[in-house]
């Protein structure tokens, strides 16, 4: 890449150096080449105001939805408030009702 660098370097000094007028051949083949070039530049042109602004609002959505997001969020209640459970033995005539509550924990210590 230095080495091609340095090529385009000694010819843009070259061409800045000459006075005299382009020669029609090569003028000619520089227009043709010109020709084959620019509709690709025109496309990337075209597109590259289009592409920036898609960009830009996609980033000020995504910041906007990250910014906004934990004032609309909420710990949403529980679905089961407690649990109750029945057994009854018929034969002794017996019935068991266990009602586990939310604030119950059963691995959790009591300070008392």
């Amino acid at each position: 890449m230095a080495s091609k660098k340095n090529i385009d370097e000694q010819i843009s000094r070259l061409v800045q150096s000459i006075e005299s007028d382009i020669p029609a051949s090569v003028e000619e083949k520089l227009l043709a080449t010109a020709e084959t070039i620019r509709p690709f530049q025109r496309i990337r042109i075209k597109r590259l105001p289009l592409s920036l602004g898609i960009l830009t609002s996609a980033a000020m959505i995504i910041l906007a939805f990250l910014f906004l997001f934990p004032l609309f969020h909420h710990t949403p209640e529980p679905l089961v408030t407690e649990i109750i459970t029945e057994f009854e033995l018929r034969d002794k005539n017996i019935k068991i009702i266990f009602i586990q509550s939310q604030d119950f924990n059963l691995f959790e210590e009591e300070l008392e």
